[in-house]
Formats: structure tokens, C-alpha cells, sequence
């Protein structure tokens, strides 16, 4: 039963590939327009959204989506979630109507042809270069200037499977304290299992996400980046927690 459990999950992993593959290329004179002809950011991330939208369902993978309240769509925010899988970036560009771009390590813009779109369409960071940190923290003050909203993984990168979740970093946390800049964090508990990092795991279906109310900066008593990345870590980590115990 095992391996044809594998065998499964295998046949439907690289159809999911297929799938990446085969709507990036027809995505690809969109892109392009908008990416190399005329720097449009925001039309590219609603492309973004409608690509994520279309791998995700052509590949059986359907968001069960709990909102704590309704967005404003009108400015732009921080997301902060979890990071358990790759499909984590589709999630959040398929359910938030708002034009988001990614702060994302430097290694994805170096993937041949994505990697180029990846680059002019994110904020890349190379976390081992505190100067290049730094400047990825203006560049992504400078997108939200824009109204175009910033989603970090906290925990900056995906953890191993031991661990529940890994402690947050400061840089979110700083950017929404010194620009005053709501957080919206969001849970997800199941992605790690339906599509984890060894190749042989994972199954399509319904996946549970939760947006939680966001947080406003200038109603905190102590507004440092030390307390709301504690705030945000708390509200995710209860919120897996509870997922865990309704299984």
C-alpha cells in the first residue's frame, strides 16, 4: 500500500509540474509585455494571481479559505504566514485580491527564463549580505509606496518537517513598525503534508487557510519590531496548534 501510495503521489507531483510548466509558457507574452515593454507591476501581479488560481485547480487543489474580516483593498499591507511548502506562494496570490510581490532569496532569480520575471517582479534579498539585506528593505518601502503590497515568509525559508515553527526574523516586522504599515497574518496548516519537500509525498484536495485581522502598528502600546514579530508569531503559532487538535 505504501508504494503505491508513492507511485501516486509521484504521477500527480509531476503532473503538477506539467501543469507550472505548461501555463508559465502561455503566461509567457503576458509577461513578458508587461515585465520587458512596459513596467507594469500591478498588471503583473494580477496575472500572477490568475496563473496561481489556474495551477491550483487544474492540479485538484482547492483552498478552504476562514477570514477573520474583510480586506482593504484599497491600501497596501504586509503578509506574514507560515512557510511549509511550495505551494505557499500560489495560496496567497490566489486568494488575496490585492497586487502582492514577494520578498524571495536571490537563488530564484537565477532559475533560467522564471528566474528573469522572478527578479524584475520581487524583492530579492541575499541573506547573507547585510548590505543587500538593507537594501531590500528600501526596495520593498518603495513597492508599498506604490501600493503594492509585501508578503514575507517570517521564518526565511522552509523549515524542516521536525519543526513546528521556526522563529521569525526582524525584517517584516521592522518595515511595518518604521513605515507604520498593517500586518495581515495568515495560517496554513496543510500544506506541508500535501506537498512536502521529498518528491514521493503529497495528494491533492482541500487545503485549510486562515486570514487572520490585521495589525495595526500605531494601536500597539509598544510599537518595536521585537513585539509585533512576537504578536504575529503568537497568532500563527496558537492558530497551528488548533488545526492540530481538530484533526
Amino acid at each position: 500500500m505504501k508504494y503505491i501510495n508513492y507511485l501516486f503521489s509521484t504521477i500527480w507531483r509531476l503532473w503538477f509540474f506539467i501543469v507550472f510548466l505548461f501555463t508559465f509558457f502561455s503566461f509567457l507574452p503576458l509577461l513578458f509585455i508587461f515585465t520587458g515593454l512596459y513596467k507594469k507591476e500591478e498588471t503583473v501581479c494580477y496575472i500572477a494571481r490568475y496563473w496561481s488560481k489556474i495551477i491550483l485547480f487544474t492540479s485538484f487543489i482547492y483552498p478552504k479559505i476562514e477570514w477573520e474580516e474583510k480586506i482593504n483593498l484599497n491600501q497596501p499591507y504586509i503578509i506574514c504566514a507560515n512557510h511549509a511548502s511550495s505551494l505557499d506562494i500560489p495560496f496567497i496570490l490566489s486568494i488575496i485580491n490585492l497586487p502582492i510581490q514577494f520578498i524571495g532569496k536571490v537563488e530564484l532569480s537565477k532559475i533560467p527564463l522564471f528566474g528573469y520575471f522572478f527578479k524584475h517582479n520581487s524583492v530579492i534579498v541575499n541573506r547573507k549580505n547585510k548590505k543587500d539585506g538593507y537594501n531590500a528593505f528600501l526596495n520593498a518601502n518603495k513597492k508599498l509606496q506604490k501600493n503594492i503590497s509585501i508578503c514575507i515568509f517570517p521564518e526565511g525559508g522552509i523549515p524542516p518537517k521536525n519543526i513546528f515553527l521556526k522563529n521569525f526574523k526582524n525584517g517584516a516586522f521592522k518595515l511595518a513598525s518604521e513605515n507604520n504599515i498593517k500586518i495581515i497574518p495568515v495560517t496554513m496548516p496543510d500544506n506541508k503534508l500535501m506537498f512536502p519537500q521529498t518528491y514521493y509525498d503529497g495528494y491533492p484536495g482541500r487545503a485549510r487557510i486562515k486570514v487572520h485581522k490585521h495589525i495595526d502598528p500605531t494601536r500597539i502600546k509598544k510599537n518595536t519590531p521585537d513585539n509585533m514579530k512576537e504578536l504575529v508569531y503568537n497568532i500563527i503559532f496558537d492558530q497551528l496548534k488548533k488545526y492540530e487538535s481538530n484533526k
